[in-house]
């Protein structure tokens, strides 16, 4: 026999003792192994063995699955997210039906043999798992991350910051308690709340206030709408002035480091990645990228191999002075950033932004509100660290340009003098005597309730007192509607000032007006088209009703 037969003869072999795994599958209802592929494309299930495979798409990052009966029935458990949805195996394993998609066997494979999860095990009853995973220890959460479900993985931040927060932390700040008093004192004086029940009224009296509840139930029934009143008024503090959430230490940064090379996921890999990005440990945060890369994730491949050249040289430097000229990037949404005359950038599609140096960084204001941030690799290359821009290199092109120094701006913070300002009526008067937190507050109520001009109104009183945020959510409100044309207001309060350095001024410079203009032009034409269709509409016939 030839030298070489055995290594011929070794795939053969092992596709002979996978075999009874695929005729075991076949036989007990269960699919074949192999590539499914969904009718029209778009997607397809890969399944490795007899109780798991993987999902792929053209637009996501591969998702495992486990298969698991529940309830007598066949379920595909999706590991990301935790759903779970019958699967039908028809015509002896090579057709699967899924919802309202059907997926057709076009590439078989051998079987895998299933794995045995020890009892206890979030993969021996992924379901249930999944599905009481709130209830899991901190280490039992982690062991199911270990064991491969990303969608557990994904949510190890989370409670790593509740584990980590110092005692006390969670009790109500001080806007908070501010909001629950006033909301509290409005509801107690609505309901003309007995004086003895009073902490603070010289009539307090513990057992006269029993006696009085006693007698009226509906009092005490109105105190706990109360309570709830002013607990929901106290939580909506932070959906509207959120606090960012604390970092993770570096012991837990890299334990989860450990499970994203272990598990191998994408989704779960790229928070990995920003949360070290974030951290300013941008090696790890490469290596996680790649590692989300190698799972299918297309994004994070473009940005990877961006960053691998640089090797050790993936580090940040202070930056002294704005740069000038020409730097692209990979992604051809981004494209360019082209920074000019006074700290202007030029981003693209017309749009423009405001560099400034802070803390040794490159700092742009965005219309979301916040900064785009950068900072120089030693090569001279700008390298993206904020949410929106982290990963991304954006490389110096060749050229001799010349830049004007950068202008300043004179911003005044956005004020907290009106604290109350949620509770009814509050708003108004902290408006009127001059508090701008107030007049922000009414602007948002206005805006939420569609009454443009009355929220460009509230908004412009902001802006002119010199706050960023009034000046941008003027603008905001062209983006929602074509009744408003805020770029004339704009314009009053800049030339108003004539030191040429008020906020406004700045709006105005770097706002794209052409496209809002464009915006307000179609929906100004879609709302003429659907009036004209309602005047050429024939009117509906009144039936004619015999007696």
């Amino acid at each position: 026999m030839p030298a070489f037969a055995p290594r011929i003869l070794i795939p053969a072999f092992i596709a002979l003792l996978l075999l009874p795994w695929a005729q075991q599958a076949a036989a007990s209802g269960l699919p074949r192994c192999g590539v499914f592929e969904a009718e029209g494309g778009g997607s397809q299930l890969r399944v490795d063995g007899p109780d798991r495979g993987v999902e792929k798409g053209s637009y996501m990052s591969d998702r495992p699955f486990v298969l698991q009966r529940i309830d007598g029935s066949l379920n595909l458990v999706d590991l990301t997210f935790g759903l779970a949805s019958e699967l039908q195996v028809q015509r002896g394993g090579r057709v699967l039906q899924r919802r309202e998609t059907r997926y057709r066997l076009t590439q078989p494979s051998a079987c895998l043999p299933p794995v045995e999860h020890a009892p206890g095990s979030c993969l021996a009853d992924a379901r249930n798992c999944f599905d009481n995973h709130r209830e899991l220890s901190l280490p039992a959460l982690e062991s199911a991350c270990a064991e491969g479900i990303p969608g557990l993985c994904r949510r190890l931040p989370e409670r790593y910051r509740e584990a980590d927060q110092a005692p006390g932390s969670d009790t109500p700040s001080e806007a908070q308690i501010a909001v629950i008093r006033a909301t509290m004192e409005k509801a107690m004086a609505e309901m003309d709340f007995p004086r003895q029940c009073r902490d603070d009224d010289p009539a307090a009296d513990a057992e006269a206030c029993m006696a009085i509840l006693e007698a009226r139930p509906e009092l005490v029934e109105a105190v706990a709408t109360a309570v709830r009143t002013a607990t929901v008024a106290a939580s909506m503090v932070d959906v509207f002035s959120p606090a960012a959430k604390p970092a993770l230490s570096d012991a837990r940064l890299q334990r989860l480091q450990g499970l994203c090379t272990q598990v191998g996921e994408s989704d779960f890999c790229k928070e990995v990645a920003g949360l070290q990005w974030a951290a300013g440990n941008l090696q790890e945060g490469r290596a996680a990228l790649q590692v989300a890369c190698d799972g299918g994730d297309e994004t994070s491949c473009r940005q990877s191999a961006q960053l691998q050249p640089l090797g050790e040289a993936l580090t940040v430097v202070p930056v002294t002075a704005l740069p000038c000229g020409r730097y692209d990037a990979s992604d051809r949404m981004l494209e360019k950033l082209e920074f000019g005359d006074g700290g202007l950038v030029e981003f693209g599609f017309g749009s423009q932004v405001r560099a400034r140096l802070q803390e040794g960084q490159i700092r742009m204001r965005h219309e979301r509100g916040g900064d785009y941030v950068l900072q120089p690799l030693p090569n001279g290359d700008l390298l993206g660290l904020d949410q929106w821009l982290r990963f991304e290199r954006f490389q110096r092109q060749p050229g001799d340009a010349q830049c004007s120094a950068p202008l300043v701006f004179d911003a005044v913070p956005f004020p907290q003098d009106c604290p109350r300002a949620s509770i009814d009526g509050e708003a108004e008067a902290c408006c009127a005597a001059g508090k701008m937190q107030g007049c922000h507050v009414l602007g948002s109520r206005a805006a939420l309730g569609r009454k443009w001009v009355e929220a460009s109104q509230h908004y412009r009183k902001v802006c002119e007192a010199g706050i960023r945020e009034g000046c941008e959510n003027l603008v905001t409100l062209m983006e929602n509607s074509s009744t408003v044309d805020v770029r004339p207001m704009l314009e009053a309060v800049c030339k108003a000032d004539g030191s040429g350095r008020h906020v406004a001024c700045d709006v105005l410079a770097t706002r794209n007006w052409g496209l809002l203009d464009l915006g307000q032009a179609l929906e100004r034409a879609v709302q003429d088209q659907s009036a004209d269709e309602d005047r050429t509409r024939p009117a509906p016939r009144t039936p004619n009703h015999k007696q």
